[in-house]
C-alpha cells in the first residue's frame, strides 16, 4: 500500500502580490486627497454655518416681534443668534431655541473671524450685533480667514439673505443705487 502525503505549502504567486499592490495603490490614491483636503471642506462649511446664521438673523428682524442680535465669542469660538427675552422683572439676551450656535473648528485662530458693521468693526461680546423689528438694518459683514483662504458674508441692509464671497469669488453684491442721483430717474425698466 502506497501512501501518498498531501503537504501542501500555501503562498502567494508573484501575480498576486502585484494585484493586491495595484488594489492598495488605488484604494489609497482615492483616500489620500480626502484626508488632505480635510480642513478646506470644514471652512467651506463653516462659511455656510456661519451664513446660516446671518441669514435667520435677516429673517427674524423681518418678521419677528421680538428684537434680534448676533454675537461672537472668541473665547469659545461660538457665533450665536440671540433674542431678547422679557421675562416678568428683567429684560436679557438668551441664545434662539431654533439657531443652535455655530463653534468655529479648533484649527481656527481666535481672531479668524470678524464682525463689521457699516464697514466699522464691531466688538459683538460687549455688545452684540442688535436690530430691533421696524428699524432698518445697517449693513452687516462678517469675514472669516484661514491661511490663504477668505470669505465675506454681506448683508445690505436692504436684503432678504446674505451674499457669500469664497475666496474673492461668488455672486457679485447687489448695491442700491439712487436711479435720480446717477440721471437714469426717467428711464424704462
Amino acid at each position: 500500500m502506497h501512501r501518498q502525503s498531501h503537504i501542501h505549502k500555501t503562498a502567494f504567486t508573484l501575480l498576486e502580490m502585484i494585484v493586491v499592490i495595484i488594489v492598495i495603490g488605488i484604494m489609497a490614491s482615492m483616500v489620500v486627497p480626502r484626508l488632505s483636503g480635510n480642513q478646506d471642506r470644514e471652512f467651506n462649511l463653516t462659511v455656510d454655518r456661519v451664513g446660516d446664521v446671518v441669514l435667520m438673523f435677516a429673517h427674524r428682524v423681518s418678521t419677528s416681534n421680538q428684537p434680534s442680535a448676533i454675537r461672537y465669542d472668541p473665547q469659545s469660538r461660538q457665533i450665536e443668534l440671540l433674542v431678547k427675552i422679557n421675562d416678568e422683572d428683567e429684560l436679557y439676551w438668551d441664545i434662539d431655541p431654533l439657531a443652535t450656535p455655530i463653534t468655529l473648528p479648533s484649527w481656527f485662530e481666535s481672531d479668524a473671524l470678524a464682525i463689521f458693521v457699516d464697514g466699522e468693526l464691531m466688538d459683538t461680546m460687549q455688545w452684540p450685533l442688535t436690530t430691533s423689528p421696524g428699524e432698518t438694518r445697517p449693513l452687516i459683514e462678517v469675514s472669516l480667514y484661514w491661511e490663504d483662504r477668505s470669505a465675506l458674508i454681506s448683508l445690505q441692509s436692504h436684503a432678504m439673505g446674505p451674499n457669500i464671497w469664497l475666496d474673492g469669488y461668488d455672486s457679485e453684491l447687489l448695491m442700491p443705487i439712487d436711479l435720480d442721483e446717477e440721471g437714469r430717474g426717467r428711464e424704462e425698466w
